[in-house]
């Protein structure tokens, strides 16, 4: 049996299919007020990095986005959260911001070396 935070952890490093993360986690709900894990930049990262390397389709980055975004048990750093959520927040909603492109997930993996960067000074 999985528990929340496990699922969650399989959720930001879709470290297996998403439906089969998201059967028991949509049994637990979205809206659980106690914070299980945290998104870091490397998140996105591996992400995005799975799209360059056709491991994951644009669909694919867009639902699991989806899954992430506004879920109120998965937290950000605060020095992140404005980046980190802007792009969770574009690549889950490709029709109102742009689609994923090799050209946009580059301009993304950039923003977010720069937040590595500062976060280590």
């Amino acid at each position: 049996m999985n528990t929340h935070h496990q699922l969650l952890n399989s959720l930001l490093k879709l470290d297996r299919p998403l439906p089969e993360i998201l059967a028991p986690l949509n049994a637990l709900g979205w809206d659980n007020p106690q914070t299980f894990v945290t998104l870091k930049p490397q998140h996105i990262t591996q992400i995005l990095q799975s799209y360059f390397n056709h491991q994951l389709t644009e669909l694919e980055v867009e639902n699991w986005a989806n899954t992430i975004e506004n879920r109120e048990d998965i937290a950000t750093e605060n020095g992140e959260k404005e980046l980190l959520g802007q792009i969770i927040f574009d690549l889950a909603n490709p029709l109102l911001t742009n689609p994923l492109t090799p050209q946009l997930a580059h301009h993304y993996l950039t923003q977010l070396k720069t937040l590595n960067i500062l976060s280590l000074a």
